[in-house]
């Protein structure tokens, strides 16, 4: 029979079951008997025997035909959380606790009777449902990872998500603002808070996070040097929103340091410090990551300029860069994208230097003697 204890909390007992889900680790889960301490203990000891009798024959019924999928996915859940990032496991939640689970529970499937069917129809039922194909490939990864971990565990043979029939990611063209926009865009913010943040991001490439993250221990205006080190991110868990100060970023090629342009000094010496947050509000207070895009947002809408998002100031940097002639293996480094590969699956389409030297070249064919 399962583990269980009582113990009281204000003023009542609450029945305490300890057991091991099914990814093999101790749980506890609290009940409360609504019973007021005094004179009620024969009675809560007699709730807690029965509760215990009937967790067990729940646990003994998935011994013999293995956990419910939507219960192994919560398990999951919770196995992960120290292992990842704030903002990856607040991303895993909302696939998993939005999506995965209530699909999955409504139809009682058991993870040992999961097919590469079952998770087919789901992929299918969310497209139906108007999910984006790269929305239903983050469900695919965080099942497919779950489902490995239940392999490996021998809870199942075959992780059934290999074979699933998913959809092709869609390609991605970013927005961004072409050199001329992007100094409009400057000139109209000209002495606002807005302009440090935005000058930041469009001039270095910086994500937002990044731009956040900023210090002004990290800049040495002196030798004309920003370090990128830090970010500030944030998650919005089970209705709670939370700022989270990362000292330690997700890649190594995030960690940088990048020489400043002469005609950003002056910007930057205005606002220079001797230390703490670089983007601050007109309180004083370091901006939040929500309220920079909405504060970013509402200033294009009210001065007519053409909709972005605050991240595609990131991609008007590199836009810029590549228009001017600027090798893309230099701007990987500038952007601090972890391969080229990247960089040139998102910005390869705007490289007209290499076409016009194509250009060039086949030209030579329609040369006359």
């Amino acid at each position: 029979m399962v583990a269980g204890h009582l113990r009281v909390q204000n003023g009542y007992w609450q029945m305490i079951l300890s057991y091991k889900d099914s990814t093999g680790k101790r749980r506890t889960k609290s009940v409360s008997t609504h019973l007021k301490e005094k004179g009620n203990k024969r009675r809560a000891e007699a709730m807690l025997l029965d509760l215990r009798r009937a967790f067990t024959k729940e646990r003994q019924h998935d011994l013999q035909n293995g956990p419910m999928f939507s219960d192994f996915m919560r398990d999951w859940l919770a196995q992960i959380r120290p292992t990842v990032a704030p903002t990856t496991f607040a991303s895993y939640c909302r696939v998993v606790e939005q999506s995965i689970i209530p699909y999955f529970k409504e139809r009682q499937i058991t993870l040992r009777a999961l097919t590469t069917g079952d998770i087919t129809n789901y992929y299918d039922w969310l497209l139906q449902k108007g999910f984006s194909p790269t929305s239903v490939l983050r469900h695919h990864a965080n099942i497919h990872t779950a489902l490995e971990k239940a392999v490996a565990l021998g809870l199942i043979e075959v992780n059934p998500a290999r074979q699933a029939s998913k959809p092709r990611k869609a390609d991605f063209l970013p927005q961004t603002y072409s050199t001329e926009e992007a100094s409009q865009l400057l000139n109209l913010l000209h002495g606002q808070t807005l302009e440090l943040p935005v000058a930041l991001a469009l001039v270095f490439g910086l994500r937002r996070s990044e731009v956040l993250g900023l210090r002004w221990e990290a800049l040495d205006l002196d030798r004309r040097l920003l370090s990128v080190r830090c970010a500030v991110t944030q998650t919005s868990l089970h209705g709670k929103s939370k700022v989270h100060n990362r000292e330690v970023l997700k890649r190594k090629a995030s960690y940088r340091t990048l020489p400043i342009p002469e005609n950003i000094l002056p910007l930057l010496r205005q606002y220079q410090r001797e230390n703490g947050w670089l983007c601050l509000d007109e309180n004083g207070m370091p901006f939040r990551p929500d309220q920079l895009s909405r504060r970013f947002q509402s200033f294009l809408q009210k001065n007519n300029l053409r909709k972005i998002r605050f991240h595609d100031l990131r991609h008007s940097c590199a836009g810029i860069l590549i228009s001017s002639g600027v090798p893309l293996l230099e701007v990987q480094q500038w952007l601090g994208h972890s391969t080229y590969q990247t960089t040139a699956d998102l910005y390869v389409h705007l490289d007209f230097s290499t076409k016009l030297k194509s250009s060039e070249t086949i030209n030579t064919i329609l040369e006359k003697e």
